[in-house]
């Protein structure tokens, strides 16, 4: 006579072998659901490449003055952070951007703001991409 448990005790121990494989397999996967920023308007990552450090940055506003410091602190040469703009009536991609560094110098340049992933600081200007 056979008894109706053994298929479900084979399935019993074949379930938790099944757990951990898919658990393995998912954990190996590249991350795929990290943040596009090339798709985000209003994110993108900021890096000091320059040899002073930075002590502000700041944007034109619509009103044409410009915003406060989006800098919470200085950043030292080649440091990098995450910005992220909160403005949903400003629909500007080129916006006057500027810089300034902790020796008091002020670098003004235009960004296109859309599309772009990474702005760069240098010794030479403004670039992003």
């Amino acid at each position: 006579m056979t008894t109706p448990n053994r298929p479900f005790r084979a399935l019993s121990i074949a379930a938790p072998a099944f757990a951990t494989l898919a658990l393995v397999a998912f954990l190996a996967l590249p991350a795929t659901a990290q943040q596009n920023l090339h798709q985000d308007d209003w994110t993108f990552n900021l890096f000091n490449d320059s040899s002073i450090a930075l002590q502000a940055f700041q944007i034109q506003e619509m009103s044409g003055a410009f915003s406060h410091n989006w800098l919470a602190r200085g950043m030292a040469p080649g440091e990098g952070l995450t910005l992220e703009f909160s403005d949903p009536l400003d629909t500007r991609c080129e916006i006057l951007t500027r810089v300034v560094f902790r020796n008091g110098a002020v670098l003004d340049g235009y960004i296109d703001y859309c599309g772009t992933a990474i702005v760069q600081v240098t010794n030479e200007g403004l670039f992003f991409e």
